[in-house]
C-alpha cells in the first residue's frame, strides 16, 4: 500500500512556561488562525509541536490549549522529556533548545513541504492562498517578511478582523536587507536611504565574508522547503547554545548547496506578535536585556563574527563538514531515541499524495 503524505508540515516547538508573556493566548490564537485557514483553503496539514522539557509542576499543552475540529488539519505533540534534555550543556539555564526540536520535528514530520516557524506567529490570508496553489518545488526555499504586531491583536477574533487589526497594530517590518520601524516605513525618504545604506552593507559582507544575499532576516519565524531538501541538509546545527544566527547559518548552508531561494514578496507576509522585551531578540533595549541575561548566566552564543566566519568557510570549501561548526551527527533530531506523541484530530487528507 503506498503511504500518503499531508502536502504541508509545520514544525513549532513550545513548553507551558509562560516565555514572553501571554504564551498560551498567542499560542491559541496561532493554533486557531491556522486551523481556519487551513480548513478554508482546503491545505492538507499536519501541526507539529515539539514539547521540549515539559515543567514538571504544569499541565501539559495538550491540556491546556483548545483543538478546534476541522478537516484540513492534523496535530501532533511530539514530547522531548527532562530526562533527555538534561543531557545537553547549559540544560540548567535554558528550558528549551529550540533549534534541536524543530529538528526534532522535522526528522519526524510526514509532509512534502516542511514550515518550521513558531507558536506566536499569524499567517496572512494571502500567503495562505498562495500555498493552497500548490506552487512549492523542490529545490527551493522560500521566504517571507515579518510583520511585528503589538499584543492588541489577541483580543480579536478571527478572519477579518484578526488581520485588520494586525494592519492596524505593525510595530516594525523585517525585511530582507533591513529591519524598519513601521512608522519610518510610511515615510519613503528616510526608509530609501536606510535601505540602500543596508543594502550597500550586506553587499560588503558578501564580498569580504561569502555571506549571500539571502533573506535571512528573522527566517526562525518561515523556512519553508521539501522535507527532501532538509533532509539532504541535515537539519539545523545542534550547537548546545542559545538559537541566536542557527537559523542563519542554515540558509547559508542552504544557499551553498544549491538550494535556490524564492523570495514571495508583500501581501504574502507573517506576523509576529510582540513579546516581552529580552525574552527574544527585538531591536533596541530588547536585544541589550538578552545578551546580559546570556552573558550573566554563562549561556553560549554565536556571535555576528561566527556567522562571519562560517560563512567564509563554507564559500571557499563548499563542505559544511569542513567548518568549525561542521555537520551533524547521522542521528540528528534525536533520531536514537523513541519520543512520546500524541495526535489530536485525525481527518481524512482526502486529496493526501505521496512525496515528489
Amino acid at each position: 500500500m503506498t503511504e500518503t503524505h499531508p502536502y504541508l508540515s509545520i514544525v513549532t516547538v513550545s513548553r507551558n512556561d509562560d516565555h514572553g508573556g501571554n504564551l498560551l493566548q498567542r499560542m491559541q490564537l496561532f493554533i486557531d488562525s491556522l486551523y481556519d485557514q487551513c480548513n478554508r483553503y482546503q491545505i492538507e496539514t499536519e501541526l507539529i509541536i515539539v514539547e521540549w522539557n515539559p515543567p514538571v509542576d504544569k499541565k501539559g499543552l495538550q491540556e491546556v490549549l483548545s483543538w478546534p475540529q476541522e478537516q484540513y488539519v492534523t496535530t501532533r505533540i511530539i514530547t522531548v522529556p527532562r530526562e533527555i534534555h538534561n543531557r545537553f550543556k547549559h540544560a540548567d539555564q535554558m528550558p528549551v533548545f529550540q533549534m534541536i526540536g524543530k529538528n526534532v520535528g522535522i526528522r519526524r514530520a510526514h509532509g512534502v513541504f516542511i514550515l518550521a516557524t513558531n507558536i506566536d506567529i499569524l499567517f496572512s490570508e494571502e500567503l495562505m492562498r498562495y500555498l493552497s496553489t500548490k506552487q512549492l518545488k523542490a529545490g527551493n526555499h522560500y521566504r517571507v517578511d515579518r510583520v511585528d504586531v503589538a499584543s492588541p491583536v489577541l483580543n480579536e477574533h478571527l478572519k477579518t478582523e484578526l488581520f485588520s487589526s494586525c494592519r492596524e497594530n505593525r510595530i516594525r517590518v523585517n525585511k530582507q536587507f533591513g529591519t524598519y520601524e513601521y512608522r519610518d516605513f510610511r515615510d519613503a525618504i528616510p526608509v530609501f536611504f536606510k535601505h540602500r545604506k543596508d543594502f550597500v552593507f550586506r553587499l560588503k559582507i558578501e564580498q569580504d565574508h561569502g555571506y549571500p544575499l539571502i533573506h535571512s532576516n528573522a527566517c526562525g519565524d518561515f523556512t519553508l522547503m521539501a522535507k527532501k531538501n532538509w533532509i539532504d541538509l541535515g537539519g539545523y546545527p545542534e550547537l548546545q547554545m542559545y538559537s541566536f544566527h542557527l537559523d542563519s547559518i542554515f540558509l547559508v548552508l542552504a544557499h551553498y548547496l544549491g538550494i535556490q531561494e524564492v523570495y514571495l514578496k508583500p501581501p504574502l507576509e507573517i506576523y509576529h506578535i510582540e513579546h516581552s522585551s529580552g525574552s527574544g531578540w527585538t531591536p533596541g533595549t530588547g536585544e541589550k536585556k538578552l545578551w546580559e541575561r546570556l552573558d550573566i548566566n554563562g549561556i553560549a552564543y554565536l556571535s555576528w563574527d561566527d556567522l562571519m566566519q562560517y560563512s567564509s568557510e563554507l564559500r571557499e570549501t563548499g563542505d559544511p563538514g569542513k567548518t568549525t561548526i561542521g555537520r551533524n551527527d547521522p542521528t540528528w533530531g534525536l533520531m536514537e531515541f523513541q519520543l512520546p506523541e500524541a495526535v489530536i484530530n485525525t481527518p481524512p487528507l482526502s486529496s493526501a499524495r505521496t512525496p515528489d
